[in-house]
């Protein structure tokens, strides 16, 4: 039987979008702020929305607000024999309806999944693709209690022990035996399919720390095993981790150009340096989305302080119109990133 709520927990803190088959597309959401005919025909729009991200009318109505604007790639394939093709993209179509925990409960979520699996499948594939999620679920109830006994082991664990190496014994620790969970619960081929490539870089990121703590390694010998390292990862990795470094590297000599009294134009020539000319636009198509977020959030705080400091009003009064004011001039979207900022 499904526990839901205790699950609640789980997938919030563990199911991450990082989705390579699922490209997610903001979404201007509207306001209605009483029952009127618009709630009706936007309801409809909702509902066909959810047609068009899915392929078919949904008998669990509208999707959640988190997923409108979305699209789904083709995650689900079959052998010349009916089979499942299992890859990482099955756990993305999972995660990414698991992934709106916090808005439906978990018995819609399971719902949905079905729903969509049977539309698209027929056995032997559909079976076995019921039988993953089921195996997926109930890993993702053991890692709720690992994570929890993780959790308390670390809160134990006092700041000397952690400069002496038991920080890096208990992430080793951790890691091995969440690792020993998927294959307790999973299939070898689903394991394989699901978490190998993140396990190896695990792996090297471990080593990694290891390499970088090690004091009796000269800054230069560190590096070259640190590339070392990296060279025995698959080339996809290692072509990810150099993109990684570079974007560090280029967010740190531009924060170096800028406090010595460099400008915008050779920031974009830095730029053009190291991710070449098609990049430049990109970036400064990115610096003005950044530019007008931070107006509108500015805007939006002076407002707020401003309403805080009224006289004559009650906390609950005060709350009442902070929330009026953020869901006027936020989306849904958006309103979660700006109470998390608050």
């Amino acid at each position: 039987m499904i526990k839901t709520k205790s699950l609640v927990f789980t997938l919030t803190a563990v199911v991450g979008v990082t989705i390579s088959s699922i490209y997610l597309i903001t979404e201007k959401a509207s306001n209605i702020s009483e029952p009127s005919k618009e709630i009706v025909s936007s309801s409809a729009a909702n509902e066909e929305t959810a047609e068009n991200i899915l392929g078919y009318k949904s008998k669990y109505g509208a999707l959640p607000t988190s997923l409108r604007g979305t699209t789904i790639g083709n995650a689900l394939q079959v052998d010349e024999y009916g089979n499942l093709v299992i890859s990482i993209d099955l756990k993305d179509l999972f995660d990414y309806f698991l992934s709106t925990i916090t808005e439906e409960d978990l018995d819609t979520i399971l719902l949905r999944i079905d729903e969509y699996l049977t539309h698209y499948l027929q056995d032997p594939a559909l079976s076995e693709a019921k039988a993953i999620l089921t195996q997926y679920i109930e890993f993702k109830y053991s890692l709720m209690d690992f994570e929890k006994e993780m959790g308390e082991e670390l809160a134990q664990m006092s700041q000397q022990d952690k400069v002496n190496g038991g920080y890096l014994r208990f992430l080793q620790q951790q890691m091995h035996q969440r690792n020993a969970l998927r294959s307790q619960h999973l299939d070898i081929a689903v394991h394989e399919a699901f978490y190998e490539d993140e396990e190896r870089y695990d792996e090297y990121t471990y080593a990694r720390l290891l390499v970088t703590s090690d004091t009796s390694l000269s800054a230069s010998e560190q590096q070259d095993r640190v590339v070392e390292l990296q060279n025995a990862l698959p080339e996809d990795v290692r072509n990810s981790i150099r993109k990684t470094q570079m974007t560090e590297e280029l967010k740190i000599r531009t924060e170096e150009l800028l406090e010595n009294g460099g400008d915008h134009e050779q920031v974009r020539e830095l730029r053009r340096d190291m991710f070449g000319d098609s990049a430049v636009q990109r970036f400064d198509e990115l610096d003005q989305k950044r530019a007008a977020w931070n107006a509108r959030v500015n805007s939006y705080l002076t407002q707020r302080t401003t309403l805080l400091n009224s006289d004559g009003l009650t906390e609950e009064e005060l709350n009442f119109q902070v929330d009026d004011l953020r869901s006027s001039l936020f989306n849904k979207r958006e309103q979660i990133r700006i109470l998390g900022m608050e």
